[in-house]
């Protein structure tokens, strides 16, 4: 795993933020709402409870899902995703994206935006934030996000060239995003990337005013903003670990916005002060099996638990009402979406629950049911409720299994390290199948550079490349080519249908070597105070406290 992939350390941690934001306040978005550039009445602080710190605030090495939505408040980025999720509209960007041919596009900037200490934005900045994370050397954690690009070009004063190392069917998505955020190239190459971390500077329409690391980050409008001045006078994230807490602040007013758990949902909407949305968060959630080291190294030990358990009781052990179940290691949503044949999945690789056969295929695997079973759990109720259900499941067959419920920094180290039997873990994707099967399942090996030396191997797909190289299966390693192939070769098309040809070819290549078990994709309750006005979350919507689409007020 390579500093210079997202799926190592890295992307573990944007996990382990995504799971620490469902029942938080980690997605927010926009719908239809009043006109930006009017504003009036309302101004205030709109006041939000997250559960974690912010690491840095420099959007180009962030690892933080909850932070990847807020940076949208200090940062914009060459497009916008529309609030409904169905595609981008022009932002910084002065128009479409010019395309000249299939790896050329321009981009028209906007001459009217500056930067919170007054610079103005240009060409040279758009290309300097966008080559700066495609270089290898800064390290950057949303590198393989932005692999598609060979160089961004400031080809006059506001007209970037953005030169594609191949098609990319996400590229609109990516330039949406805060890996490819706009900073101002000379204040961050004076500043450095340490100190531009701790003292962002920014285009967007809050800036930052206060930072107190364990108790608040404090936004304040920023009355330049090219799209008008907020309405608001600022937001504030208030880090509140417990959601139960953040839920109590919220139903007493002293907040706006705050997760609601599933023991809270039926009070929560039963309140009149609070309006309550349920909101699928795209990710996976499940288990990973050690494919390396240990009592799982036979893919037939790992068949095994697909007959141990109850997919069902593991649902409703960790999230109850607020999941849903995943399929081919994706949500359901994207199920839908690209119809992909979750029935035929289903029948072929979710058998019924049958603990005779798992005895049966742990017997062929040499281990029979005298052995231990270690599984390591971040703590969380998701995370702890799950591990101990399949703990149960172990324990009815007869094999001692127990629960290790231990710190996000040993999980990430056993991660790195490979010290684990079966671990709790998720996935803070999208919703395209991109998000799942080129972050979670390629060959870490074939990227450039290669991976780390500092881990064992792609902990996400439980190190199945690297077990089948310990062990000269060459009928294993086939296979893995051919999805390592196919999952890099569905982001260099832009042909839906030829997309979704190779993606049901790699579920049908990964599914049977059982390096995972994916259990549900989670949604997250988030309740808003009825002070809050012209508001409504969705998944997918950024700067949606105020952007074209909607501008948030706070009427109390």
């Amino acid at each position: 795993m390579s500093k210079e992939d997202t799926t190592s350390d890295i992307d573990r941690r944007r996990f382990i933020k995504s799971t620490a934001a469902i029942g938080a306040a980690g997605l927010f978005a926009g719908c239809v709402g009043s006109d930006p550039d009017e504003p009036g009445d309302g101004s205030g602080t709109f006041r939000i409870a997250t559960s974690d710190e912010v690491e840095t605030f420099d959007p180009r090495m962030n690892q933080m899902a909850w932070y990847s939505t807020a940076a949208h408040y200090l940062f914009d980025s060459l497009l916008m995703m529309e609030p409904d999720g169905s595609g981008t509209v022009p932002h910084l960007a002065d128009g479409e994206l010019e395309e000249i041919d299939e790896t050329t596009f321009v981009a028209d900037i906007r001459d009217d935006v500056t930067f919170h200490n007054g610079d103005q934005l240009t060409a040279e900045d758009v290309a300097y934030s966008l080559n700066w994370v495609r270089d290898p050397d800064n390290d950057s954690p949303n590198l393989s996000n932005v692999e598609f690009l060979d160089e961004a070009e400031a080809t006059g004063e506001f007209e970037v060239t953005l030169h594609l190392e191949y098609q990319s069917a996400l590229m609109e998505r990516t330039l949406a995003g805060m890996n490819a955020a706009i900073v101002p190239m000379d204040a961050a190459e004076e500043m450095g990337q340490e100190e531009f971390g701790q003292n962002p500077i920014g285009s967007g329409p809050f800036e930052l005013a206060n930072h107190d690391p364990s108790a608040s980050v404090e936004l304040t409008a920023n009355d330049d903003y090219f799209l008008g001045e907020p309405a608001l006078d600022g937001l504030e994230y208030r880090i509140i670990p417990e959601t139960e807490v953040g839920y109590v602040e919220l139903s007493t007013g002293d907040i706006h916005q705050s997760g609601v758990t599933e023991a809270l949902l039926d009070e929560a909407q039963n309140d009149d002060n609070i309006d309550v949305y349920q909101l699928d968060n795209f990710d996976f959630q499940g288990f990973l099996v050690n494919c390396l080291d240990g009592p799982f190294e036979d893919v037939r030990a790992r068949e095994a638990l697909q007959y141990l358990v109850d997919y069902d009781e593991l649902l409703i052990g960790a999230v109850g009402e607020l999941g849903s179940r995943n399929w081919g290691h994706m949500p359901q949503g994207v199920i839908d979406a690209w119809d992909f044949p979750a029935d035929e999945w289903e029948e072929q690789y979710y058998p019924e629950q049958d603990h005779d056969r798992a005895v049966e295929l742990f017997e062929e695997a040499g281990l029979g049911t005298d052995f231990d079973v270690e599984i390591t759990s971040q703590s969380g109720e998701a995370t702890t409720g799950r591990a101990t259900v399949l703990q149960n499941e172990f324990e009815e067959v007869g094999i001692n299994a127990t629960v290790s419920e231990i710190s996000d920094g040993e999980w990430l180290d056993g991660l790195d390290n490979g010290d684990f039997d079966i671990t709790t873990y998720g996935w803070g994707g999208n919703d395209d199948p991109d998000g799942y099967y080129y972050h979670m399942f390629r060959d870490l090996a074939n990227d450039d550079g290669g991976m780390s030396d500092s881990v064992v191997g792609h902990s996400s797909i439980g190190y199945l490349y690297e077990g089948a190289r310990e062990r000269g299966d060459e009928e294993t390693l086939e296979d893995l080519e051919r999805l390592d192939e196919i999952v890099r070769a569905a982001r260099q098309t832009t042909d839906r249908e030829e997309r979704y040809e190779y993606y049901v070819e790699a579920a049908d290549l990964l599914m049977p070597l059982y390096p995972v078990l994916g259990v549900y994709s989670a949604e997250s309750a988030t309740g808003v105070h009825t002070d809050v006005q012209d508001y409504e979350p969705s998944p997918f919507g950024e700067q949606e406290a105020f952007n074209q689409w909607q501008e948030a007020r706070i009427d109390d």
